[in-house]
């Protein structure tokens, strides 16, 4: 199994990082799901869509037996979000073809993100960036991709739908490669919440979670 970790956020929430290196039907397998079921679950039709799909539900299900819990699947809410099937808990995830990440928490909502550095970001820097994010990231990718996963994670823990990266969330400056960031959200002019994230990195990739 390639798990490169499972960290504990506290004693109820924990992030895992996997590495996609099996095949699907190891990943049938773990979830116990029927090949042909596969793309009515996934609602992917590309084979390594389907693969991250699978490895993504297969962290999940790693880091809530971990939490001493049977996974019983997930489900989405009616904003298309993922809670845990028949458990106390919240769940997020992300993935990419190289990597699939978690973060289960028994009592708080959670939010995670996983992003390569690349030049794609700076393309869309404005897009996401306010003005004091932009003038603090300058041309440095890498710091425009911990603003980008960190306002991910910070959407993913809110839930809700019509926050703008851009107006709404927001990051307060850090040192190159942090261990910890601070975030915000604000809704009507008003602040609403505020956040520490965890950052961890593998690679030329970036994760953030919510903590």
């Amino acid at each position: 199994m390639a798990v490169i970790f499972s960290k504990n956020i506290s004693e109820q929430c924990i992030v895992t990082l996997w590495k996609i290196e099996e095949n699907a039907h190891f990943f049938l397998q773990y979830l116990n799901i029927e090949e042909k079921d596969l793309p009515t679950f996934s609602k992917a039709t590309h084979p390594h869509k389907q693969l991250e799909w699978l490895a993504s539900r297969t962290c999940v299900k790693y880091t809530v037996e971990l939490l001493e819990h049977n996974y019983q699947g997930i489900e989405k809410d009616e904003h298309n979000n993922p809670f845990l099937s028949e458990i106390q808990g919240y769940v997020s995830l992300s993935h990419t073809n190289e990597y699939a990440v978690a973060i289960v928490s028994l009592t708080d909502e959670v939010g995670v993100d996983i992003e390569r550095v690349s030049y794609k970001l700076s393309r869309v820097a404005h897009k996401f960036l306010s003005s004091d994010e932009r003038i603090h990231a300058g041309d440095d990718l890498f710091k425009m991709c911990v603003y980008w996963c960190a306002k991910e994670s910070l959407y993913k823990w809110y839930g809700k739908k019509n926050l703008s990266f851009k107006n709404n969330i927001f990051v307060e400056p850090f040192n190159h490669k942090p261990t910890m960031i601070q975030g915000e959200i604000f809704i009507d002019g008003q602040l609403k919440t505020q956040h520490e994230l965890a950052v961890f990195y593998i690679e030329d990739f970036v994760i953030t979670a919510t903590i």
